[in-house]
């Protein structure tokens, strides 16, 4: 970038000096000298300085790009490098702020020597250079060009505070709509109805937080405009004095009042620096995040318990970065219960099925499996021991029985075949191929796979992530039937925005401020855990969970 740097300083001053020889040039051509070829080396200078300026502010761009282009590449290697290594971040982020961060902050970290690092070179260049060349002809005339630029220049920086304010709160806002927009495709019609509002207040803050940048980059543009004002007033009635007094030639009057107009060129770039700067910035703290590894096993890891399982958070607590995502959260699982939870979106829930799976740890408090922490039990008997289907599982490049069979190798074609047909799936062959992430499947479709694929597993323990997301009512109601059936026995944790699943569940749960609020029980209370034929350790002096 260095090099970028130094084309775009040459750039810039070529641009001022081929203004100023060409007033010489105009001005002494007006006076009619005696011999034309006099003109010759002006004449040569100013297509030199024209040519230099096209091709170096082209070798700038195609330089500076290439750089940018380099960066962006390393960044988001980086990034996504950091993401495969840690199961928290992934579980943490939403997925609105990991596509903003994978993006739009990247590009805001890539591009800023562009945006920030170059303009600013080529302005410091520009009054450097000029106004040291001024100096040579009159100090009075040098700091009435230079005061008016470097003025300028200050109001930008007078107004980098606020305008570092909204182009953050644009980047966020931009961040949590994308979030939501992702959620509400993903919850289906039901969702859009009830997050419209919520969108349309997010689009009405981005509007302002636009509008807001609008007025601060109306007010450095007037007030640029008010500064080239001055200096070419200035300009002018400093060196019509010096003229007057004969210290001054008439070509040289020119050649300081086009220069100095075309040194504010250079000043043009700097309006865009604070929210370029403060995006830059935004990004960068984000990434700076702690991005821990994924959990260890425990150096003895004990086996789990015998008899059925039951699953208790007990004052969970887990952060990202200043966001408490879980705050003393409770709850607990009987072995055999139904349990739906629900809340807005980014709220934490599939966090919270990623605490249960052990893909992340807890900050504070514990996850327990019949009294035993989470953290000693071996992780591969305990998922052995769970099914999880995600909200945005995967598909992976085969055929459709390669893909349930990931659940169940031993499942029959029997089984494989009913289980696709009762869910809405009978016109897929199981030989059909579904293309590298499922591409050859509609949204709908992958969704039930995934599905398919985690009812096959057998598992006491199902986590289910908005099983029923990108399906029509009539499909919805038939993969709820087939939900009731295959859940028969076994312990649900159902994640749901929708409506329709809860009518599975037991308990209705909602994630709020980083705790677990009881809707309502559509049954009974279930037995203690004494009475279902294990020993729980005795529980801390917190209330009791929902």
């Amino acid at each position: 970038m260095k090099g970028a740097a130094l084309l775009a300083a040459l750039a810039a001053l070529c641009g001022v000096f081929l203004a100023a020889t060409s007033g010489v040039l105009i001005s002494r051509a007006a006076l009619r000298p005696e011999v034309f070829l006099s003109l010759g080396v002006l004449a040569t200078a100013v297509r030199a300085l024209g040519l230099g300026r096209a091709g170096l502010r082209y070798a700038e761009r195609l330089r500076g790009h290439a750089a940018a282009l380099r960066l962006g590449e390393r960044l988001r290697l980086g990034l996504f490098d950091r993401f495969a290594a840690s199961g928290r971040t992934l579980t943490t982020e939403r997925s609105g702020d990991l596509l903003a961060r994978a993006g739009e902050g990247v590009d805001a970290r890539q591009f800023r020597p562009l945006r920030v690092t170059l303009p600013l070179v080529a302005f410091a260049a520009a009054v450097l250079v000029w106004s040291g060349w001024l100096l040579t002809l009159d100090a009075g005339l040098a700091g009435l060009a230079a005061m008016p630029l470097l003025l300028a220049a200050l109001g930008v920086l007078a107004l980098r505070g606020p305008a570092a304010r909204a182009a953050r709160q644009d980047m966020a806002l931009t961040q949590e709509h994308g979030t939501l927009l992702l959620d509400t495709l993903a919850a289906g019609g039901e969702g859009a109805a009830l997050r419209r509002p919520q969108l349309a207040a997010l689009a009405a803050a981005q509007e302002r937080a636009a509008l807001t940048l609008a007025r601060l980059g109306l007010a450095v543009s007037m007030g640029q405009g008010a500064a080239f004002a001055v200096a070419l007033v200035g300009t002018l009635w400093r060196g019509a004095a010096l003229v007057d007094a004969g210290e001054l030639s008439g070509p040289l009057l020119a050649a300081a009042v086009l220069g100095t107009a075309a040194a504010f060129d250079a000043l043009s770039g700097l309006a865009a620096v604070p929210g370029a700067q403060a995006r830059a910035d935004l990004a960068t703290e984000q990434d700076a995040q702690t991005l821990a590894a994924p959990p260890a096993a425990p150096a003895a890891p004990r086996p789990l318990p015998a008899g059925p399982l039951t699953v208790e958070l007990r004052g969970v607590t887990l952060r990202r970065g200043e966001r408490a995502v879980l705050d003393g959260a409770a709850l607990t699982l009987y072995p055999g219960e139904r349990v739906a939870l629900t809340g807005e979106s980014g709220g934490g829930k599939t966090t919270l099925l990623r605490l249960i799976a052990r893909d992340l740890d807890p900050d504070g408090g514990a996850v327990l499996v019949s009294g035993t922490d989470l953290r000693d039990l071996d992780p591969a008997a305990w998922r052995g021991a769970l099914s999880l289907h995600e909200q945005h599982a995967p598909v992976l490049d085969g055929t459709l029985r390669e893909n349930l069979r990931l659940g169940d190798p031993a499942a029959t074609e029997a089984r494989l075949r009913a289980l696709l047909d009762d869910l809405g799936l009978a016109h897929l062959p199981l030989d059909n191929w579904v293309g590298e992430g499922g591409t050859r499947l509609s949204g709908g479709e992958r969704a039930r796979v995934s599905l398919a694929r985690a009812l096959l597993r057998p598992s006491p323990l199902l986590l289910l992530d908005e099983p029923t997301a990108h399906l029509d009512p009539d499909t919805e109601a038939q993969v709820l039937a087939v939900l009731e059936r295959e859940a028969a026995g076994r312990t649900l944790l159902l994640v749901t925005h929708r409506p329709a699943p809860l009518a599975l569940a037991e308990r209705v749960l909602e994630l709020r401020g980083g705790q677990l609020w009881p809707l309502h029980r559509l049954t009974p209370a279930p037995p203690p855990p004494a009475q279902l034929g294990f020993q729980t350790e005795p529980s801390a002096s917190r209330p009791e969970s929902p």
